[in-house]
């Protein structure tokens, strides 16, 4: 018999304990599945309760970290009295230094009068807190924010549940969750099936593996050093650092008991484990540009974790498409903070069918359309934003028995396999319509159209979110080597301006063919190898040949992107036999750029084993371009996913479907 139960929470992470949590408070029996408690994104966080300092916009994102820190003092009392524990709650405010110089009144944050926030300048912040460093010019003090010892929570949580006689089944793995007539009708485990009346998913960055929600992980990597004893025996903490430092890419948070916390990278690898070099290397270099003295602090630990992000970096909370299955997941880096919140919300859900107003935000419905695609050629682009289904990469699909890795280039990790560009949109609200209905993540710009404001080009800069797009300058216009260097290194600097830092990229064209457009292998060759010795991660645009390719490889080359057929032309893929030995011989990511018109030739690219594709005119130029490039962004998908699958072999003759055993006989 299968075993059954009232309410049944799929993850044992912080999210789903406190649900638990909540419900057997208000009566109800959940059963808990938890695959691995030591996994949890919650053992890797910093525990910062800073919904002010992490600068979020206002809307309901904000208003619901704001309403969950309210309710974090007597959450936090609950369970310290119901489990006997600590759960070091220290509502200690937060202290944001910035490096800007600011001028008269800098703009306040966008939060309510009711929580308040004071700009220091520079005297006034050394005061609050001694020894940053000299580049600091001043800094916001958010004096309602606070901190968490995770760690603390989440043994906190779990006696708690053991307390109130929640059964928590720990080492059980969800295999898949068993639908019918629009109900979950059972879950699939590693020891078994289990039924319940409802159910409740809960299982952060792996949600992806059980439901095709838009949730996958992204790593952080973190550390902690021992902060210095005084010399008068007081605590280690005393006379040290004394506030939660929020800067720019880092944080600093110090605990009672002389720990300092320092993260957090955020890295678009999968489930890529471990820390690494650079990530440890870029955490201090910037921790200690903040507060100078952590350099001569020992190291105590490291460690990493995998937040839950989605694509606008909400949580999807509440109803889904079946009448029995609640969300609870995508919290990406809230997920301690947003606890208490998404515990009373869902438990309000589950058990009287209660949506509070501010539910209604985070729907997952807003991933998805029921729309036809033509229907975004007449919205606006935040009404197009809205309609859009936002793709997942294969392997996170546990329907699916082939396995594939995200697309890196140059150490950068991409999900998404389409890149498009900018050129030739009858209008800016057309280019920003299609870049958004492709769902890529890197966008070409022509740095020489942008700098000269050339038709179709002014305001280019400005049109499109470059802190979700990864932007790929371009040498286009290029006639020889040395304009094709001059040209790369004003894209690095354009880049730059839009707060890509670390953007090298530079996609390498050098044209002299006014005709035909065709790359100039030597010239290309020449720009490449100077470019890559000044540190660029050059993506090289060339005609279909594999010597060159390898030559480019060999120079350093992020990746080698052969035509198709000539730029614009829409001929499809006319030179499919040496791309194909490209393919076969390049270790660099193997983009093909140029001459693609329709989305069954973006499939047949994929289907040869291409890495990615780069499209723009056959999208540009389409009657609905939207359209055309969420068709686009699907082909690129299926002809992937085809090419992992492996097709059928080829036979010279037929051969039946069905075969003759087993038939009726006359």
């Amino acid at each position: 018999m299968i075993p059954s139960t009232e309410i049944l929470i799929i993850g044992g992470g912080i999210t789903g304990l406190s649900i638990a949590i909540e419900l057997k408070l208000r009566g109800a029996t959940p059963l808990v599945l938890c695959r691995n408690f030591s996994e949890a994104a919650t053992h890797a966080a910093a525990g910062m309760i800073a919904p002010q300092a992490e600068a979020l916009p206002a809307g309901p994102m904000l208003d619901l970290c704001l309403r969950s820190r309210d309710l974090y003092p007597d959450w936090t009392s609950k369970l310290e009295e119901i489990s006997g524990l600590s759960v070091g709650y220290w509502p200690c405010g937060i202290l944001a230094p910035a490096y800007e110089t600011v001028s008269n009144s800098p703009p306040h944050p966008l939060t309510p009068s009711s929580s308040p926030a004071f700009w220091l300048d520079k005297t006034a912040i050394n005061v609050h807190q001694l020894g940053l460093g000299e580049d600091v010019t001043g800094g916001w003090w958010f004096p309602e924010d606070g901190q968490v010892d995770n760690r603390a929570l989440a043994r906190a949580l779990w006696a708690a549940a053991e307390a109130l006689g929640i059964e928590v089944r720990e080492g059980v793995t969800v295999e898949f969750i068993a639908q019918r007539h629009g109900q979950v009708s059972s879950v699939r485990t590693n020891s078994g099936d289990f039924q319940a009346q409802h159910y409740v998913l809960a299982t952060g960055a792996w949600s992806n593996q059980l439901l095709p929600v838009p949730v996958y992980p992204k790593k952080g990597q973190m550390l902690s050093l021992r902060m210095p004893a005084t010399s008068d025996g007081q605590s280690p903490y005393s006379g040290t650092l004394q506030r939660v430092l929020y800067g720019k890419d880092i944080y600093i948070v110090p605990r009672r008991d002389g720990r300092l916390v320092i993260g957090a990278t955020s890295e678009e690898v999968g489930f890529t484990p471990g820390n690494t070099p650079a990530g440890v290397q870029t955490l201090l270099s910037r921790a200690i540009r903040l507060y100078p003295a952590l350099q001569h602090y020992p190291i105590e630990d490291f460690w990493w974790g995998y937040r839950p992000a989605t694509p606008d970096e909400w949580p999807i909370l509440g109803p889904s498409l079946c009448d029995n299955l609640t969300l609870a997941t995508g919290h990406y880096r809230n997920g301690i903070l947003l606890a208490p919140a998404t515990a009373g919300l869902i438990a309000d859900w589950i058990l009287h069918q209660k949506s509070d107003p501010l539910l209604a935000h985070f729907h997952a419905s807003r991933f998805f359309t029921s729309q036809p695609a033509t229907a975004s050629l007449q919205t606006s682009h935040k009404n197009a934003d809205s309609m859009l289904t936002y793709p997942t990469p294969i392997q996170a699909n546990s329907a699916l028995t082939v396995q594939d890795s995200a697309l890196t280039i140059a150490g950068k990790t991409f999900h998404s396999r389409l890149m498009t560009g900018t050129g030739k949109y009858r209008s800016i609200e057309q280019m920003q319509q299609s870049v958004i209905a492709s769902n890529c993540q890197i966008v070409t710009v022509a740095v020489r159209r942008v700098q000269t404001k050339a038709p179709g080009h002014e305001g280019l800069a400005e049109a499109l979110d470059w802190t979700k797009i990864w932007m790929l300058p371009n040498t286009a216009g290029c006639q020889t080597a040395e304009e094709a260097i001059r040209v790369a290194r004003l894209g690095r600097e354009m880049a730059k301006l839009l707060g890509q830092e670390d953007n090298n990229f530079v996609k390498l064209e050098v044209i002299p063919d006014s005709k035909y457009l065709l790359p100039d292998p030597i010239g290309t060759l020449q720009a490449a190898e100077q470019l890559v010795k000044e540190g660029f991660a050059v993506l090289p645009y060339i005609n279909a040949d594999p010597m060159l390719a390898k030559r480019l490889e060999e120079a350093g080359c992020a990746t080698v992107m052969p035509l198709g057929s000539p730029i614009g032309s829409g001929q499809g893929i006319t030179t499919a036999a040496n791309i194909q030995i490209i393919i076969e011989n390049s270790k660099v990511p193997v983009v093909v750029d140029a001459g693609i018109g329709t989305p069954s030739e973006a499939a047949q690219a994929m289907e040869m084993g291409a890495d990615a594709l780069l499209i723009n005119s056959a999208i540009a130029m389409a009657k609905h371009p939207a359209a055309m490039a969420k068709a686009m962004g699907m082909a690129a998908e299926a002809g992937r996913l085809a090419y992992l699958a492996g097709r059928m072999p080829v036979k010279a003759g037929a051969s039946a479907s069905s075969p003759q055993t087993g038939t009726i006989a006359d």
